[in-house]
């Protein structure tokens, strides 16, 4: 896999001259939030996470969040000698909302961060809410993307796979109203915002237990998910209503034609978005491997480095 050491350059200064400064620019880097301007105008904001020097990964984040949410991620990607070039979606933190946008649109808007950072090819994984759009990278970008994965990813509704189970209440607030997806969300964003710790207990408390023991014994992905809930950007309802509307209807993408490799990993034990999923977007997708986690939740970060191997 291509990589671009010039990346870093350009955002931290001149190259670290130590293995001590390596270490110091890597905490700096983490902690800053770099941005492109798009071709429209519009501003795309990104998080370097990890080992500076490592093999470059595109990380999307879910439905709703931010880069910051996966600030846990900082230490294992460290650990296992992974850069994690981390984007806020359009309309998610730092980043502008593009109230047009398709999922496709979203895909070229990560092909023009690749550019920006100078790599010849990379991988990209998807999140939950992010998967769509790493899965929509390996058709619209396919000779800048080396493989693609999503994690909890959510499957195309249509045409809809019989096996999937019946939609939940945002799924059709969504199919019939954007507008009315986006007064869900703000209502959950406000709740996130102004009592994050009673937020992020009543979320856990739905979650599958893989999931809820990782918020109450992972200090890292707690902090990471507080910080997130106590930082939404002011288009965030918008975005997340965005992200369900586009959910509910046909993609503008084929994933059946993915010309890159394809890895969709999945818990078996996802409350979020059910395992039918991955096996629907597995049986829709000729290029894809299926990975079920006997026993796994929604996030699978305990499975990042078996993730990011897979594409890397």
């Amino acid at each position: 896999m291509a990589r671009s050491l010039s990346f870093l350059a350009i955002h931290n200064g001149p190259a670290p001259s130590s293995s001590r400064d390596a270490r110091e620019s890597a905490a700096v880097t983490i902690r800053a939030v770099a941005d492109i301007r798009l071709p429209d105008g519009r501003r795309l904001a990104y998080r370097v996470m990890g080992d500076p020097a490592g093999s470059p990964v595109i990380v999307l984040h879910g439905t709703p969040g931010s880069s910051r949410q996966l600030a846990g991620l900082d230490r294992p990607a460290r650990e296992r000698g992974f850069a994690l070039i981390v984007p806020d979606r359009a309309g998610y933190g730092g980043s502008s909302h593009d109230p047009s946008r398709t999922i496709a649109s979203g895909a070229r808007d990560l092909g023009e961060l690749i550019g920006h950072a100078g790599l010849a090819a990379c991988p990209v994984v998807g999140l939950s809410g992010g998967g769509p759009t790493a899965l929509a990278c390996g058709a619209v970008l396919a000779d800048r993307v080396t493989a693609v994965a999503t994690v909890g990813g959510v499957a195309p509704l249509v045409p809809r796979d019989p096996a999937l189970p019946p939609d939940r209440l945002v799924i059709r607030t969504a199919r019939r109203s954007e507008a009315g997806a986006r007064a869900l969300f703000a209502g959950i964003v406000r709740a996130g915002r102004t009592r994050p710790e009673k937020t992020l207990s009543r979320f856990a408390s739905v979650l599958a237990e893989p999931d809820a023991r990782l918020l109450r014994d992972n200090a890292d992905v707690r902090d990471a998910f507080l910080d997130d809930l106590r930082h939404p950007s002011p288009t965030t309802a918008m975005a997340a209503a965005r992200d369900f509307w586009l959910f509910a209807r046909r993609w503008d993408v084929e994933i059946a034609g993915l010309a890159v490799p394809a890895h969709i990993w999945h818990g078996t034990e996802d409350r979020n978005v059910p395992v039918a999923h991955a096996r629907a977007i597995a049986a829709r997708c000729p290029a894809a491997e299926l990975h079920v986690v006997d026993g796994g939740g929604h996030m699978l970060l305990s499975q990042l480095g078996q993730i990011v191997a897979s594409v890397a």
